[in-house]
């Protein structure tokens, strides 16, 4: 390939690899959203655990948040290069 015919699998690529690095990202606070819900229906009240752990999720929602809106970014990058 030559920068006057560039090969077209590669922004294709790049999205992919984008893509898994996202879905790995979410993995993560997933996890701990799912931990911290076990421990709050498995304790028995104590203030201080659940407060910790209601902030885990609050964080971990705020990670989630912030990877789709990188998708969403993502997605709306393609589809302006789409319309170029």
């Amino acid at each position: 390939m030559n920068a006057h015919n560039p090969d077209p699998s590669r922004p294709m690529d790049v999205m992919r690899s984008d893509i898994r690095m996202i879905c790995h990202d979410l993995s993560n606070p997933l996890g701990i959203l799912r931990m911290a819900v076990y421990f709050l229906q498995s304790s028995q009240g104590d203030p201080e655990k659940r407060a910790h752990y209601f902030t885990m999720m609050n964080e971990s929602l705020d990670k989630m948040e912030g990877h789709l809106k990188r998708l969403r970014a993502m997605a709306v990058d393609e589809q302006k290069q789409g319309e170029s």
